[in-house]
Parts: structure tokens; C-alpha cells; sequence
């Protein structure tokens, strides 16, 4: 697997602030569930893929941390051209800073650029996700449905 920063934008970040007195409810290791997923199926040419998640830590430092995805193609037939059609699977951004809260959302928008391989046939795949908070914690990996990049 190749790294790769290029591919990942965070559209949006939402803070959700809840009380003091439900800190104690999280974790200095940040953890990350999907809450939404907006499509299986991402189409040409101009598709996003995007990807809510909602994001816990006890000490609110998500912010700073770092986002990866991964990438893991399932189709069956080989990537035609790998020279000129295999692009990174890992991509990492880093997330924006934003004032310490225990909970917050995420927005990843995947762009279909990104997700297409094979000029010739849709391609299938899944996401690994994980979420590195300011600290260096590093969340579990969480992984999404099957996607289709359609043409």
C-alpha cells in the first residue's frame, strides 16, 4: 500500500458539546462508529462518497489528530494497467483543529476520482478507518459496507 494525502477532504466538521458530567463515560482512546454512510453506489464522473462519523474521546483532542482511510478493493478481476490505473489505497488528513468537546461528528467526502481503478468495469470495495487524536492515541479500526464506484 502506497500512502496518500491527496484524496481525503473533511467537508464538514460539527462539534457536539455534551456536559462535564458525562466525560467519565469516555475513553482517553478516541473511538469512531460510522453513523452514516450517504450511498453504496458513487457515480461518474462527479460522485462523493461520504462517510459520518462520530467521534468520542474523554479529553476532547480529536482536533489536530489525524484521519486514515484504507482503501481494500474486492473485485475479482485484476486493475487493468496497473501502471496507469492503480492509485494509493491509504490516504491521511489531518483533522482541523476545533475547541476540546468529548463528542463530535465528521464528515468524510470521498470523491469518485479517488474510489475509480478499472476504466472499464465498476469497482467494489470497502473502507478501514481509524482516527489518531492530538495525543497520538490511536482509535480502533472500524469498516464500512461495500461500495460501488459505478461508470
Amino acid at each position: 500500500m502506497r500512502n496518500n494525502s491527496f484524496g481525503l477532504v473533511i467537508a464538514a466538521l460539527l462539534t457536539t458539546a455534551l456536559s462535564a458530567c458525562h466525560k467519565d463515560k469516555f475513553q482517553t482512546t478516541p473511538t469512531i462508529t460510522i453513523k452514516d454512510i450517504n450511498t453504496t453506489e458513487v457515480n461518474a464522473p462527479n460522485g462523493v462518497l461520504r462517510i459520518t462519523l462520530e467521534c468520542t474521546d474523554k479529553e476532547g483532542d480529536e482536533g489536530q489528530g489525524e484521519l486514515t482511510y484504507v482503501r481494500v478493493r474486492t473485485n475479482s478481476t485484476p486493475i487493468p494497467d496497473p501502471t496507469n490505473n492503480d492509485k494509493a489505497d491509504t490516504a491521511r488528513a489531518p483533522v482541523p483543529p476545533f475547541p476540546k468537546t468529548d463528542k463530535v461528528e465528521m464528515i468524510l467526502a470521498i470523491p469518485y476520482t479517488f474510489l475509480d481503478e478499472d476504466p472499464g468495469r465498476n469497482d467494489t470495495m470497502f473502507f478501514k478507518l481509524t482516527l489518531r487524536d492530538s495525543q497520538n492515541h490511536q482509535s480502533d479500526t472500524i469498516t464500512t459496507k461495500s461500495i460501488v464506484a459505478k461508470q
